[in-house]
Parts: structure tokens; C-alpha cells; sequence
């Protein structure tokens, strides 16, 4: 069987953990003797080894101005690129996240008659061809004198007969989420008939590397934060907490913040700490491989994970549970969904470094409740180790290609 991967990033070009997750399914499906090939974005592409069955040929888009005025020519080379990938007689194609590229690509793709699948781990898919910087200027909308203008010149573009694209064409897929937060945060588009659905809960690639950490818990109290320095990621929750942890609480503790940094937002929050007089108390180890975050969490008292946005699922959760660390975590998305309030971690409102505060004073004063709710994650991560989550993949790309099939003769 041949499979084509659609995404946006590839690795070694990360950003989160479905990147990651993506090459372990696709790693895992040529052991299994599949033939996988991979379209993905050319970003970084000077950094990266070439690949002959990974083509990094896509461009990624900024969200800007800039990024729409590339749209229109960045789309047409993707519907080229979409065309070769078809050419080569794929048994499906597996999408996996079509943010920030040409979604003109996608739309060839599903228009091509080969089965059609999409694992979504994101938000993008609810505005899928809808949102695209280039696509959205051919559907009816209220524009100002130069976007009336633009969307002219983009649809003057859409006439070529490489194109001639309708973004609201009606499509048949097959869908895996990756929660059930993000199957109700994301919904298809009403021009998308799904026939197969399935929730595969992603497992960290590297679980068994965090499940064998051996635990030596640092003398003074340390939260470890494994993350992009970012504002959605919530990491200034994270800082005033552990401010209105020594004025409110009574305990003194370390920050260890383990992760890229994201423009000069890192040296905002460098500020932000010194203002509250935690500055001494923050640790900056920036971007880690899994063997150094996973020292870091050997010594922690407990993780936080204080997103501000509606996390689909995150990795990171699962990690420390694996690592029998004490989990703090903001109760967004699919965060509860995975760990449990108080059952399995203890959970504060968005954005509420207060309720962090508590949570973090809770887990280091109550011992035995502490202990007990590590024990029960350990126990509920075992349900997102690796190998049940590549089989229940392949058995996904399967039962997508017979369903699909089964309703190839009627129109969708």
C-alpha cells in the first residue's frame, strides 16, 4: 500500500509534539512494509538532510500581510507539488496538519478522487480552506475597496486551468482526533462528509525514555516547565505563581523553564520575574533534548503546565505522569481529558496563577494525597505508551481506505 503524508512541518523542523508523532507513524508504517512519502514545508529547508521520499517542497506562510501576498504564488507552485503526488498512485493520502501551507495543495488532493484522511491535532481543520490566505479571497465576503481589489486578482489567478479551484467543494474523509476536546473545538466544515471517526490519544514518542527516569527530587522545592517560551503557553501564570507562592503560601521554590523562546518574549518574562522579586528563583535552560528535559523533571517536585489556550492534548502532561511527577496544570482543552482533577493532577482556571499557587502549595504540603494522585497518573498514562498507539494508527489507515472506497461511487 502507498501512503502520501501531507504537513506542514517534518522533522528534525519541530515546533511541537505532533511533528514528532507524525514520523513515528510514518517510521512505524515502512517497518510494516508500507511505501510512505512525505509532502511537507521547505522552511529551514537549507538545515535539513535531503530525503528522497520526504519532499520539502511546500511554503510556509506567516499569518500576516506578508504571508497573504505570498499566498497566490505560493499556491500555485502546491497544486503543482499536489499533482506530482497523485502522480505517484497513492492508496491514501494522510494529512496531518495544513496549517500555514498552501491549502490550495489540500484542495487538489481531495478533489482527486484518491481516499482522503486527516489526523487533527490542532484547531486549523474547524477553517480548513476557509481560512487559507488564498482560498478565502474566491468566497463571497464584506472587503474594503483594496481587498475587492485583491480578491479580483486572486480569482483572475483561480481561472487558469491549473486551478479553477472551489474551496467549498464538497469532500469525503476519514478523521482521527486527537482528543475528544479538539473533535468538539474543531468540527468539519458543513461541505465535509465524514465516514469514518475515530479519538487515537497520541503517546509521546519518547514515554519509555520518561517512564525510566530515576527520581531524585532536587533539597529545596523546583516546578519544572517543559514548553515553547510563548504567551499561550502561559508560562507568566507559571512566574506569578511562584511569586504568590513564597508571599501567600509560605514556600520558597525554584523555577526551571525548559523550552525554545519565542522572539524577545523570553526577555519579557525575565522582566516580569525580576519585578516580583522571583527573578534568582527561575532557571532559563532553553531548548533541551528529551534526555535533558527528562534529567530535569528526575529532580522536580512537580510540573506545571500552565497553557492560557485551549490545549488539544498535550504531550507533556503525559510525560510527567510517565516520570511519576507531581502534575499542576490549568484546565484547558483536553488536559482534563487525559489527567483528571485530582484524581490524576490538580487543576487551576485559565490564566489563575492564585489557583496555581494553591495547587503547587497543595502538592508540596500533602505528602500522601501527592503520592497517591502520581501513583494513579503513572497507572493512567500506561493507556498512551507508544506501541497500542502506532497500531491503533496503522489499524486507522486501513479501515479509512476500505470505508472510503465502499462510498467511492456515489458523490459526496
Amino acid at each position: 500500500m502507498r501512503i502520501q503524508i501531507v504537513s506542514n512541518l517534518y522533522p528534525p523542523v519541530v515546533r511541537g509534539g505532533y511533528e514528532a508523532g507524525c514520523a513515528s507513524v510514518v517510521d512505524h508504517l515502512r517497518e510494516r512494509g508500507y511505501e510512505v512519502r512525505v509532502l511537507t514545508s521547505c522552511f529551514e529547508a537549507g538545515s535539513v538532510p535531503i530525503e528522497s521520499e520526504v519532499q520539502r517542497t511546500l511554503a510556509l506562510l506567516t499569518s500576516d500581510a506578508r504571508g497573504a501576498l505570498r499566498a497566490p504564488r505560493a499556491s500555485l507552485r502546491a497544486v503543482a507539488e499536489a499533482r506530482r503526488a497523485i502522480e505517484w498512485k497513492p492508496d491514501l493520502v494522510y494529512i496531518w496538519n495544513g496549517a500555514s501551507i498552501p491549502q490550495a495543495a489540500l484542495r487538489i488532493l481531495a478533489d482527486s478522487g484518491v481516499p482522503l484522511a486527516f489526523r487533527v491535532e490542532e484547531h486549523w481543520f474547524a477553517r480548513i480552506f476557509l481560512g487559507d490566505q488564498f482560498l478565502r479571497e474566491l468566497l463571497p465576503a464584506r472587503r474594503g475597496a483594496a481587498r475587492i481589489a485583491w480578491a479580483t486578482g486572486c480569482r483572475l489567478l483561480n481561472a487558469l486551468p491549473a486551478l479553477r479551484l472551489d474551496p467549498t467543494a464538497p469532500l469525503r474523509t476519514a478523521i482521527t482526533w486527537n482528543s475528544e476536546a479538539i473533535r468538539r473545538m474543531a468540527p468539519p466544515p458543513s461541505f465535509v462528509e465524514t465516514v469514518l471517526e475515530r479519538v487515537i490519544h497520541p503517546a509521546p514518542p519518547y514515554g519509555d525514555l520518561y517512564a525510566d527516569i530515576e527520581r531524585e527530587p532536587a533539597p529545596e522545592p523546583r516546578i519544572a516547565f517543559l514548553g515553547r517560551v510563548t504567551p499561550y503557553k502561559g508560562i507568566a501564570v507559571a512566574i506569578q505563581a511562584l511569586a504568590l507562592l513564597q508571599s501567600d503560601f509560605g514556600r520558597l521554590a525554584s523555577l526551571d523553564i525548559v523550552g525554545p523562546e519565542d522572539g524577545d518574549y523570553g526577555e519579557e518574562l525575565r522582566r516580569l520575574a525580576e519585578s516580583l522579586g522571583v527573578g534568582p528563583a527561575v532557571r532559563w535552560h532553553g531548548q533541551t533534548g528529551p534526555a535533558e528535559a527528562a534529567a530535569v523533571l528526575a529532580r522536580a517536585h512537580a510540573l506545571i503546565v500552565p497553557s492560557t489556550w485551549d490545549e488539544p492534548f498535550p504531550y507533556v502532561t503525559i510525560e510527567g505522569a510517565l516520570a511519576r511527577v507531581p502534575l499542576v496544570a490549568s484546565d484547558v482543552g483536553g488536559i482534563g481529558e487525559g489527567m483528571h482533577d485530582e484524581e490524576h493532577a490538580l487543576l487551576f482556571a485559565r490564566g489563575d496563577a492564585g489557583g496555581a499557587a494553591r495547587a503547587l502549595a497543595r502538592t508540596l504540603s500533602e505528602t500522601e494525597q501527592t503520592a497517591a494522585r502520581v501513583a494513579r497518573a503513572h497507572k493512567r498514562a500506561q493507556s498512551f505508551r507508544r506501541r497500542p498507539y502506532l497500531e491503533q494508527q496503522e489499524r486507522f489507515v486501513l479501515d479509512a481506505v476500505d470505508a472510503l472506497r465502499a462510498t467511492a461511487g456515489s458523490r459526496p
